[in-house]
């Protein structure tokens, strides 16, 4: 018998139009969970005790090394951001504290560790109002036509990470922007950004969102390399390159954890040109 495989995406193009499809079925989800009033009761003291609990038993690990990443940007006067389309925001700001604190705990790059800010960490997500009715909260409250109000596609993404910027982040004057990501909601940010890196597993155990993010980058025929094969010369922005009807930067890269991008020829140039900027200004 024969059988027939699931269309992938050819284009670049036809990959956003496919992401951004998903809008309908995320609302229509968004719709039935509210319905079913499972977060009834859910307060923020319950989102905390269940990050804690998540990062302490393991269910939930943090990728090596981002602490010391974080503590790198904040150490040189950087913006640190997280953009998830997940619920909810309250989570990610409990897990990055119970973690912040296991690490410190163990004294594991304390040094790094002490010098990341929590409240400086500006995360954009969806949250969980939980009461009563057990509704799900929108975090995009600007007014549109279309109520594109939460963060639930790649299109969604990228107008966060705009607003964070409070700019367009391909034209004009502006500090270098690195995004990391490991989804095909990250798509849009990863090819907007100066420097785009996507987070993989070994090839034995990549997610199937970190598989098809690679699938579309290389239909697209979007280099990316490993960031500790970055030299001299990819420190030189890449030019801007019309992709099916957009501009996008046309070299990403991928690692591990944020170990191996902290470790990498970009992080430490940075940390050479703000110590050479800082020496100037005195």
């Amino acid at each position: 018998m024969k059988t027939t495989s699931m269309v992938k995406p050819i284009t670049l193009l036809q990959a956003l139009q496919r992401l951004e499809s998903l809008r309908a079925i995320e609302y229509r989800s968004i719709a039935r969970v509210e319905a079913t009033k499972v977060f009834r009761g859910v307060n923020i003291e319950i989102l905390h005790a269940a990050a804690e609990k998540a990062i302490r038993d393991a269910e939930l690990e943090m990728r090596d090394g981002w602490q010391k990443l974080v503590g790198m940007v904040m150490k040189e006067e950087g913006k640190v951001g997280v953009v998830s389309v997940g619920w909810s925001g309250d989570f990610i700001r409990s897990c990055l504290h119970a973690s912040l604190e296991r690490v410190r705990a163990a004294e594991q790059d304390s040094d790094w560790a002490n010098r990341v800010d929590l409240p400086l960490i500006d995360v954009r997500a969806n949250n969980i109002i939980g009461g009563d009715e057990g509704k799900m909260d929108r975090y995009w409250r600007a007014a549109t036509s279309d109520d594109k109000s939460q963060i639930l596609t790649a299109e969604d993404k990228l107008r966060v990470m705009k607003d964070i910027l409070g700019m367009d982040v391909v034209e004009g004057s502006r500090p270098l922007v690195v995004y990391v990501g490991d989804s095909t909601t990250d798509l849009e940010c990863l090819l907007h950004a100066d420097v785009g890196i996507c987070l993989r597993d070994e090839a034995a155990s990549m997610t199937w969102e970190q598989r098809e993010l690679q699938e579309i980058l290389d239909q697209a025929g979007i280099d990316c390399r490993w960031v500790g094969n970055m030299d001299e010369g990819d420190l030189e922005m890449p030019p801007l390159r019309s992709i099916d009807g957009g501009v996008y930067h046309s070299q990403t890269w991928w690692a591990r954890d944020f170990d191996e991008i902290s470790q990498s020829l970009l992080f430490r140039e940075l940390k050479s040109m703000s110590q050479t900027a800082r020496q100037t200004q005195q």
